[in-house]
């Protein structure tokens, strides 16, 4: 319509322009210039007039579809994508994961229709996170809560179809699941509530070896699941997918809403009081950073600033993990392992800043061994150094101008695994908000109850001389810093004795 507005406007002033010139006016007379009727004028105006009110209404009406459109103007399928990878590198994402975003206005549709084919990949769920306290004319919020969850083993298939997440396996078929406001509780449906805004993400984790390069080795060999939107009157229309995604219309949109410009969080990392380093887990993880129901997370802060001439040391044992990377179902466990204690593990170095982008992770694929312990050297290096002893596994610092978060994450480990941080996190939390971390004490307190839960699964972690580390390896790390720990620690208890007395 408004395309159609303006071009009637451009031909009824060429045509006006025309006259002008072959009809200048009689002597005399004040020559003729071009001006659009009156009345002609005025249709346009009231048409342009009704258009915006017309607009205003809708969006008054139904603020949420008005906004909704700004994450994904083109109306197609998964129109965003977070990954470790340019542009889509926000929120942290683990280095071996992709998670597609699409947003779902409840106000306008009763149900999102997801068909799939099982994806020959080591984990793939779908999540719906209804946005708090929703303003959509300031487009601000107070974060996101879980609606509902679905993983891939608890993902039932179609009729004639089975899940190769659910012994005894094979050749994966397709599945349908739905994401309904009406409330119902069919198989793989997800209810969420009406008039609302909801982001659903579909999370994919180590995709197989693809022999076949069929240009889907990130996506588990199969396409991406179609999405249908059914409407309250009962239609239903099918979306195209996104290509390109990540458009920066839609991008910058999701962004600036995760992090509006008033968005300055204090972070302030400090120093540690001693070398030693905790990993602890948030009581409650920050909904700005999307927490997955089926994994937990513990998290460690290094500090403000990079110590010159010093790396980072983590120890720890590895929990056993499936060998789905070459075809293995996800109950057989790796090369090295007796069991399957849980399905994923990582640890990844991240920018401690808006939009908190990754800067690398060592997955439970790529962790090298030795006698089932890894131990991993964070460094400010631009490479892997060559002083590193080939089963030494390697992070990157990255730019020294951010402040960094190591996260150690878990997901889904076996019943019968009672190590994960899974177990410590229920009795050993700590408060973060995102907006302030935890205050070093609390983690001092917490880190060794977390140590305590999980044993020789625990990540211990140090700063450290690098020329101790080549002279005598970890060992000679965390002798140091438990030693310098003690030594600390017997001065705050004389301290407080003066004090008492």
């Amino acid at each position: 319509m408004k395309a159609k507005i303006t071009q009637s406007v451009i031909m009824s002033t060429g045509t006006e322009k025309g006259k002008a010139m072959k009809h200048p006016g009689a002597p005399g007379k004040r020559p003729r210039v071009f001006r659009p009727a009156k009345e002609g004028r005025m249709k346009v105006l009231a048409r342009i007039g009704s258009l915006i009110v017309l607009m205003a209404l809708a969006f008054l009406i139904n603020p949420v579809a008005a906004c909704a459109q700004n994450f994904n103007y083109r109306g197609c399928a998964w129109p965003i994508l977070m990954s470790p990878e340019g542009v889509a590198n926000f929120q942290s994402p683990d280095k071996s994961a992709r998670y597609w975003v699409i947003p779902f206005d409840t106000a306008q549709y009763e149900t999102m229709t997801i068909k799939g084919t099982y994806p020959n990949i080591r984990y793939f769920s779908f999540t719906a996170y209804e946005t708090l306290a929703y303003d959509a004319i300031t487009n601000t919020n107070k974060g996101f809560d879980i609606a509902g969850s679905l993983y891939d083993a608890q993902i039932a298939p179609d009729p004639g179809s089975i899940n190769p997440f659910v012994p005894p396996g094979g050749p994966g078929g397709t599945y349908t699941v739905s994401i309904s406001r009406t409330g119902t509780r069919s198989v793989n449906s997800i209810a969420v509530s009406a008039n609302n805004l909801v982001w659903v993400i579909m999370r994919m984790y180590i995709a197989n070896t693809d022999p076949s390069q069929s240009g889907q080795s990130l996506m588990g060999g199969v396409p991406l699941p179609t999405i249908t939107l059914t409407d309250q009157t009962g239609a239903s229309r099918q979306l195209d997918a996104c290509s390109p995604v990540n458009k920066w219309s839609d991008l910058s949109a999701f962004i600036q809403f995760l992090f509006p410009p008033a968005f300055d969080p204090n972070i302030n990392e400090g120093k540690p009081s001693t070398d030693r380093l905790w990993f602890a887990s948030p009581k409650n993880p920050p909904s700005i950073l999307w927490p997955n129901p089926d994994g937990k997370y513990m998290m460690m802060w290094p500090g403000n600033t990079y110590q010159p001439g010093r790396i980072i040391v983590i120890h720890g044992k590895a929990p056993g993990f499936p060998d789905t990377f070459n075809g293995s179902p996800i109950w057989e466990p790796s090369r090295g392992f007796r069991d399957v204690d849980m399905r994923y593990w990582a640890m990844c170095n991240g920018n401690f800043a808006s939009p908190i982008s990754v800067v690398d992770c060592a997955t439970d694929l790529t962790t090298r061994l030795e006698g089932g312990y890894y131990t991993t050297v964070i460094s400010d290096d631009r490479q892997r150094p060559d002083w590193l002893r080939p089963n030494i596994n390697w992070l990157p610092y990255g730019d020294e101008q951010y402040p960094k978060l190591v996260v150690f994450r878990n997901m889904l480990p076996s019943s019968n695994f009672h190590n994960a941080v899974q177990d410590a996190w229920p009795y050993c939390g700590v408060d973060f908000d995102f907006t302030h971390i935890p205050e070093r004490g609390a983690l001092d307190d917490m880190g060794p109850c977390s140590q305590k839960h999980m044993g020789d699964y625990y990540p211990v972690a140090v700063w450290c001389d690098k020329s101790t580390f080549i002279h005598g390896g970890w060992q000679a790390c965390m002798k140091n810093a438990q030693t310098e720990g003690q030594l600390a620690s017997d001065k705050s208890s004389r301290g407080k004795k003066g004090v008492s007395r």
